[in-house]
């Protein structure tokens, strides 16, 4: 009889971790295997655009950069604008359900804008199982023709080694003819190497083969390291911040623009820390000294108020744009926007992502009778894979609620345009930058 009860007993236990280990092997096999995107490729076809790409000296490219130029039929140069969209935190994860709608969601802009140019703000390819999704994601760009920039986020490389590196990402890009990212290390002129992965400069050549806009992508790291975070007084585990030799290297590309009468604009993931002059109060929290109200900053749901957007003093945002979350910034202020000031002559803005409930666009007080102002401009979450309004209770609607992209119009003047499209609105052009002055409704 003990027998039998023990025979028993131990059927149960064998049972019942064989179930578990099945669960186990079934959970790792969804979470950490190769989870391809569902893609209508028949939707991505050829836009048959006339930009072309010139090597640094080649051709009428008298730049030391890759350029870009618009060839019409008939061998002219094609000065008309330049359309660059840039999307961001589109977070293809192996959460297919999300992932499927928000690349599809992708293609159906690139049809609709037809882009000369395509910058992407990072945290695109993340978490695990993600190889097959960098493929696809590349071959998209090369199907439809479309040159195209990355610049990596804070979550590319998330659950390595269970996905692909950083490092690794950048070099599977590089190798498309259509991405222009570059793999190798940047020098700045006196020979030091810069820091991160992918810097990379691309040049918009208009009339004459003359530079109009360059457009300098740099990688603004993941979190900041301990030696640094113990070197600069700052919290273990901050988000990481735009080195030195970054700087020095941005500097150099921006006099080539001053010298030539040409901007640039920079693009990166993480915001820099005066992108926190702007935030958002719930009702009912006072409004300290040094700040003041944004124009019509109220947020309301189902017709009660649930707070409003407050900017510092000496700071001005766009009206319509709005951050409704923490600027999550390094702790470190590494002085990148008072450089941006002080080559203000030959900068148009700076575009990042990162913080998924904002998309203001910040610029401080200026002359504009000397000066243009320095942007400092989110752009458009692109992705429903993470927080949104819905799920903070500050909207009545879906996840669809501020996602989108931005586009952003570059005159041969050097002066842009800059506007937000929403997912949710039949991709009408929401204004925010005009002729490179701030759009203020009438």
């Amino acid at each position: 009889m003990k027998k039998k009860k023990l025979s028993l007993k131990l059927f149960i236990i064998i049972a019942v971790v064989a179930v578990l280990i099945v669960a186990l092997v079934t959970y790792l096999i969804v979470a950490f295997l190769p989870a391809p995107m569902n893609i209508d490729w028949d939707k991505v076809q050829n836009i048959d655009s006339n930009v072309k790409l010139l090597a640094a000296g080649e051709g009428g490219n008298k730049t030391d950069a890759q350029a870009l130029i618009k060839i019409n039929s008939d061998g002219t140069i094609d000065d008309s604008p330049w359309k660059v969209l840039q999307f961001t935190d589109m977070h293809l994860s192996q959460i297919l359900s999300t992932t499927n709608v928000t690349i599809n969601h992708f293609i159906d802009a690139l049809n609709q804008e037809k882009p000369d140019f395509v910058a992407v703000t990072g945290d695109i390819i993340t978490r695990k199982g993600a190889r097959p999704r960098v493929k696809q994601f590349a071959e998209i760009f090369e199907r439809m023709g479309i040159y195209w920039g990355y610049v990596l986020g804070n979550h590319e490389g998330d659950s390595d080694p269970y996905t692909v590196s950083r490092k690794n990402i950048i070099n599977s890009f590089a190798s498309y003819p259509h991405c222009l990212v570059q793999n190798d290390v940047k020098k700045t002129a006196s020979g030091e190497e810069v820091w991160g992965k992918g810097n990379f400069v691309v040049n918009l050549l208009g009339a004459d083969y003359s530079l109009s806009q360059s457009l300098i992508f740099m990688d603004s790291g993941n979190r900041i390291s301990d030696e640094d975070a113990k070197k600069y007084g700052v919290e273990t585990g901050t988000y990481d911040y735009l080195k030195e030799s970054q700087k020095t290297w941005y500097k150099e590309q921006v006099e080539k623009a001053i010298a030539v009468n040409a901007k640039t604009m920079l693009f990166i993931h993480i915001p820099l820390v005066e992108q926190g002059n702007v935030k958002f109060l719930k009702t009912g929290e006072p409004i300290e000294n040094g700040w003041h109200y944004a124009k019509n900053s109220a947020l309301n749901v189902n017709g009660k108020a649930v707070g409003s957007t407050v900017v510092k003093d000496g700071w001005n945002l766009i009206e319509g744009t709005a951050s409704y979350e923490k600027c999550y910034s390094s702790d470190y202020n590494n002085g990148m926007y008072d450089l941006m000031k002080s080559l203000r002559a030959g900068v148009s803005g700076l575009f990042c992502g990162h913080d998924h409930l904002s998309n203001s666009v910040l610029y401080e007080d200026y002359d504009p009778a000397t000066e243009k102002p320095v942007f400092l401009c989110y752009g458009q979450s692109s992705g429903l894979q993470g927080y949104s309004l819905y799920q903070y209770g500050l909207s009545d609607k879906d996840e669809y609620t501020m996602r989108g992209y931005s586009v952003i119009m570059i005159h041969a003047d050097t002066t842009f345009d800059l506007y937000n499209v929403y997912y949710d609105a039949e991709y009408k052009l929401v204004p925010r930058v005009i002729a490179s002055e701030p759009y203020e409704k009438n």
